[in-house]
């Protein structure tokens, strides 16, 4: 009888340990709902104009000073820039239009990039040369809203100079 009572109690100790040693194990699941990642932001004032910077590395070069423009459609990479990262061009051309005019610009494809160590989903830039603004500063590229829109939602802390995406 205690053998029968035994065998039954040491399958019962011995699965507790097994989902113990479970949960003891380093986590390798998604980060918890809610969870965010931060960004440095450099925050640019020029005049009446307030810029917010984030540092984009494009296929392992890098970081490259990105400004946010959610009003952007399409990010945007400049020429040098995309020279530097060995960025190939799709062949398409898209019409792309700014404060300096309208224009065809080339495409290229952007595999492997991240802000600030965030990865971002491989996609298409168009590639423009960005002169840099006046006053300097040098813009060398565009996030925008094709990328920003991934996440869901953001938040750009000007006080505090963070860019805060959700953990994925």
């Amino acid at each position: 009888m205690s053998r029968l009572v035994v065998a039954p109690l040491a399958a019962l100790l011995l699965t507790g340990c097994v989902v113990q040693e479970e949960r003891d194990a380093p986590a390798t699941t998604r980060p918890p709902p809610g969870a965010v990642r931060e960004v440095p932001l450099r925050v640019v004032e020029q005049g009446p104009r307030t810029l917010a910077f984030v540092p984009v590395s494009i296929e392992g070069e890098g970081p490259f000073m990105f400004a946010l423009d959610t009003g952007a459609s399409t990010s945007v990479v400049d020429d040098d820039v995309a020279d530097r990262a060995g960025l190939e061009l799709t062949g398409e051309r898209r019409s792309v239009s700014g404060i300096l005019g309208t224009g065809q610009v080339p495409v290229a494809r952007a595999d492997r990039w991240e802000v600030g160590g965030v990865p971002i989903a491989p996609g298409e830039v168009t590639v423009v040369d960005l002169a840099p603004p006046e006053g300097g500063g040098g813009i060398q590229g565009l996030l925008g809203s094709d990328v920003l829109s991934d996440y869901g939602s953001v938040t750009v802390d000007y006080d505090a100079g963070v860019l805060q995406l959700p953990a994925s």
